[in-house]
């Protein structure tokens, strides 16, 4: 195993192909990163805020013993594959753990008409779009992905009542629909203007959808969303 360098070359790489889209987004977001390779296998391991984001690439357990024992404290495993989930499982202490199905674009234009008027969301809308989040992301993450990335709302008397985001390493997320304007059809709207707009930026729409999310799951197919695997988040305490 060795720590190397994320080439442009290697990020297309990653780029081409859906399990590695997320290797692709954190080397394009910041290159205070560690990436290890050995052979076809890679990891990623970057520190957000107080989390320390890891990424698996691999069918080696054996590569992933040797770059968990490189890290310490506690690690969140990110949209990785569920054989790895299951043999952590019996050497770490696991904090909290989320299963969810990675859905990457098939390639093909998008077909729902919006109707709507759609508009990026205002760092200022940060706190609303974290309570809508069940895991309360961090407002000064979220005004980064805002500052960075593409976001799409619709307003109603000139504030946000339903909308997406891109995250960090540019997965769609932090969908959000007020309850009363719930089953009027307003997320396909913002979801298709925001996989159009990242699409015209030469990027691939993905998302990692929470298994038991029914609405996100069903809506995923209308903007042309394939679901490729199950891909777990969770967080492991070495202490």
């Amino acid at each position: 195993m060795k720590k190397i360098i994320p080439t442009p070359q290697l990020t297309d790489l990653f780029k081409s192909r859906p399990e590695t889209l997320i290797f692709e987004g954190y080397c394009r977001y910041t290159d205070k990163l560690t990436l290890w390779q050995e052979g076809e296998s890679y990891a990623l391991s970057v520190r957000i805020g107080d989390s320390q984001k890891t990424c698996f690439a691999t069918d080696s357990m054996d590569f992933v013993d040797e770059v968990l024992s490189e890290l310490c404290g506690n690690v969140e495993l990110c949209g990785v594959d569920e054989r790895i989930t299951e043999y952590l499982r019996d050497k770490y202490r696991y904090v909290w753990e989320t299963h969810c199905l990675l859905h990457v674009w098939n390639g093909q234009p998008l077909t729902h008409q919006i109707t709507h008027k759609i508009y990026p969301i205002s760092p200022k809308y940060a706190q609303a779009v974290s309570d809508g989040t069940p895991y309360h992301a961090p407002v000064e993450e979220i005004c980064k992905c805002l500052e960075l990335h593409p976001s799409a709302a619709i307003f109603v008397d000139g504030k946000p009542v339903c909308w997406c985001l891109c995250h960090l390493e540019k997965s769609l997320g932090m969908l959000y629909t007020l309850p009363e304007y719930r089953q009027q059809g307003l997320a396909l709207e913002v979801i298709t203007a925001l996989c159009n707009d990242v699409i015209s930026r030469g990027d691939i729409p993905y998302a990692y959808i929470v298994d038991t999310n029914v609405p996100s799951l069903s809506l995923a197919a209308k903007y042309n969303f394939v679901s490729v695997k199950r891909a777990d988040y969770f967080l492991i305490s070495k202490n």
